[in-house]
């Protein structure tokens, strides 16, 4: 694997563009589809939230295998991530282009949210597989992930505000035809782009022939070595999940605010998205690990406040916005970039795309645990979204949203910190050539 000195911002974007439509897709998939059939051919949103289980459970089935497949067939990867797209535009555009009978909505919904999960999945594992073995200089993978991540987060800017902006000039089945569209001419400018970034690359690279021969390991990554690891990443994404299931209830029921929800949410994205490089400049000086941990701790201090809001408190909570917007950008740009500093320090490159499998399903098991979970508890208050609530309803929902997640994620660093100390200090102190 030949190491890069510093890679420059077009060969990055042509790598890491397809992170837009892939961030895109993920809306409309979780929150726009299910309201959308739902009011369309009176789907009940039971069966709707019944379907949507049923695929994070094939999800939890189907993600490593794809991670095997990909380490298995390296060599067809340009193939794997045509294959990925196909099927990702596809159950885009059934579900928002083509309008089925109401007798089969529900069948035609669960057919085509599960091509679209299946390519999404085989889309992602790769493109986080092929940046974490792009080069072996360990900082420049954290300036791939954090250029990755960035474009992600402004596919999901994109997606936040895209209904809401065609919906004054469209009906919504309008709407989101268009919307199907729009991501598929973002997907097939994203793999066009990175079809050509792997031709670029020497034909020799390992990204091209594979590290080996893969074996199934991924059952064994849950007590290997870097069991914990994975364990704090899990309790991270579950912390931010559990908000980000609850946040449309706290900002129309607790706070009063529904009509700011949109600048809240771009704030929040945007902030993650600009700090990129300042998250990337403390990894460099004092560790990968450590600046993970650091931005932990802002994490906690800043949301924490959320507990203290009073109805209307629009600006308070915009500047909590933007301050757990910033620890958000470590979110997503460290841990991949850590794990290929592990993954090579192991030796074990050839289940590479395992690892990154694994690491694809903890946000998606996350979530589903956070949607159960939470809901469960806001039933026992009895708490009822979009209608007039009782002091104690609210007070668990305020409960719920802001000092759980700060609970699980001072967890999480507690781990981490653990972690640290266990390994020696990051990885990437290590690795880098």
């Amino acid at each position: 694997m030949n190491a890069v000195a510093h890679i420059d911002t077009a060969t990055l974007l042509r790598y890491g563009f397809i992170a837009m439509p892939l961030a895109f897709a993920g809306l409309p998939l979780y929150i726009h589809a299910p309201d959308f059939y739902t009011r369309e051919f009176g789907i009940s949103i039971g069966l709707i939230g019944i379907i949507l289980l049923g695929i994070r459970l094939f999800d939890a089935i189907q993600d490593p295998i794809l991670g095997f497949l990909s380490d298995k067939y390296a060599r067809f990867r340009l193939v794997l991530l045509y294959v990925g797209a196909i099927i990702l535009g596809t159950g885009m555009v059934g579900l928002f282009s083509f309008t089925p009978s109401a007798d089969t909505a529900i069948i035609w919904f669960a057919i085509h949210m599960v091509l679209a999960t299946t390519g999404f999945s085989l889309l992602t594992i790769n493109l986080n597989m092929i940046g974490g073995f792009w080069v072996n200089e360990s900082t420049e993978r954290t300036r791939i992930t954090s250029t990755r991540e960035a474009l992600g987060l402004a596919g999901l800017v994109l997606a936040a505000v895209f209904p809401g902006i065609a919906s004054q000039f469209l009906t919504d089945a309008q709407a989101y035809s268009f919307l199907a569209l729009t991501f598929v001419i973002l997907l097939v400018v994203g793999i066009w782009l990175l079809q050509l970034f792997l031709k670029n690359l020497p034909a020799q690279h390992p990204i091209h022939q594979g590290f080996g021969s893969a074996k199934w390991s991924f059952f064994h990554l849950f007590t290997g070595e870097q069991k914990t690891y994975f364990l704090v990443c899990f309790l991270s994404y579950l912390a931010s999940a559990i908000p980000a299931v609850l946040v449309l209830f706290f900002i129309r029921d607790y706070l009063q605010a529904e009509a700011w929800t949109p600048l809240f949410l771009i704030c929040y994205f945007l902030a993650g998205a600009a700090v990129m490089p300042v998250w990337y400049a403390l990894s460099k000086r004092f560790g990968k690990a450590e600046t993970w941990l650091l931005s932990m701790m802002l994490a906690v201090f800043t949301f924490v406040w959320a507990y203290t809001l009073e109805q209307g408190a629009i600006v308070p909570y915009l500047l909590i916005c933007l301050l757990s917007g910033f620890a958000l950008g470590a979110d997503l740009a460290l841990p991949p970039s850590i794990m290929a500093d592990r993954i090579e320090h192991l030796h074990h490159q050839a289940d590479a795309s395992q690892y990154f499998a694994l690491l694809a399903l903890l946000p998606k098991v996350a979530i589903a645990i956070a949607s159960g979970g939470a809901f469960l508890v806001l039933d026992h208050f009895a708490f009822v979204p979009g209608e007039q609530n009782s002091a104690q309803a609210l007070s668990g929902l305020i409960l719920i949203y802001a000092i759980v997640p700060c609970l699980i994620k001072l967890l999480s660093a507690v781990f981490l910190w653990r972690d640290i100390r266990y390994q020696g200090g990051s990885y990437a102190h290590h690795t880098s050539h």
